[in-house]
């Protein structure tokens, strides 16, 4: 998995990355959902406000699925926000299996309530599922080894293999400074054997 991810990370390029105009117009146009637009207090806003500068700055990195509407497990056209648990200074030591691992015990915490004020904030928010997070710490009771990050995303479909998503495991984009903005990396720059991993 690792040449996987260092493939995607030389098809994408160096930051700054530059787009040309029509790529900027067209594949990477990202229009808010109508009922964004309705609600400009949410705090989702912001992301669709720096779409730009994540696509040209972020560094690429393993993210997992935290949840996600079961929508975009679908094939259809409607693209859905969702949760990415990741790690930028461990990508390189942390495996497929402990960021699987650290996802489902993340999970696992909504509808909760625990007593650790940490996982209590983090159940709340995963339950509520209209409080966004932009590089929220995993709590070292759930990732004693490697230093993760949560952040809410938008699942862009003309962005996924497949137009949805297949597999829980995916190539990220993260801004690599505060606030942590994440989206998936565009299909377009996956490595040929990830998309045969991903459309198995």
């Amino acid at each position: 998995m690792k040449r996987l991810l260092e493939d995607c990370n030389q098809l994408f390029g160096e930051a700054p990355r530059k787009f040309s105009f029509w790529s900027r117009l067209t594949y990477f146009r990202i229009p808010k959902p109508t009922w964004l637009r309705n609600d400009p207090t949410d705090a989702l806003t912001p992301l669709f406000k720096n779409f730009g500068k994540t696509f040209s700055n972020g560094v690429v990195v393993w993210g997992h699925i935290v949840q996600a509407n079961a929508l975009l497990f679908e094939d259809g056209d409607v693209s859905c926000p969702g949760e990415l648990v990741y790690s930028i200074n461990d990508n390189q030591r942390i495996e497929a299996e402990g960021l699987r691992q650290i996802a489902h015990s993340l999970y696992s915490l909504k509808g909760t309530e625990p007593s650790d004020p940490e996982l209590l904030s983090i159940s709340n928010y995963l339950t509520n599922q209209r409080i966004r997070v932009y590089g929220l710490e995993v709590p070292r009771s759930i990732s004693p080894r490697f230093a993760c990050k949560i952040s809410t995303t938008y699942f862009v479909r003309k962005h996924l293999p497949g137009g949805r998503l297949r597999k829980t495991l995916l190539p990220i984009i993260v801004n690599p400074v505060e606030p942590h903005y994440a989206m998936s990396l565009p299909g377009k720059y996956w490595a040929d054997d990830l998309l045969s991993w991903w459309m198995e």
